[in-house]
């Protein structure tokens, strides 16, 4: 894979995560119910996927 390929693929991915944790956490009827806490993991994946990515680009560099 070209880099090229691999930033087409992170970005959608990302795209993906983010729209499923949206329709995952509202509710069916679109109702006052409690919010979903969906910040703090959510955060953390994203992290970790952009430093493996670029530590992963840095690595091909190098190579």
């Amino acid at each position: 894979m070209n880099k090229k390929q691999i930033l087409q693929s992170a970005f959608l991915m990302t795209g993906m995560l983010l729209t499923a944790t949206v329709l995952l956490a509202t509710p069916p009827g679109g109702g006052g119910g409690a919010g979903a806490p969906i910040d703090g993991g959510i955060t953390l994946l994203l992290g970790a996927g952009a430093s493996y990515g670029i530590k992963k680009l840095r690595d091909r560099k190098k190579s």
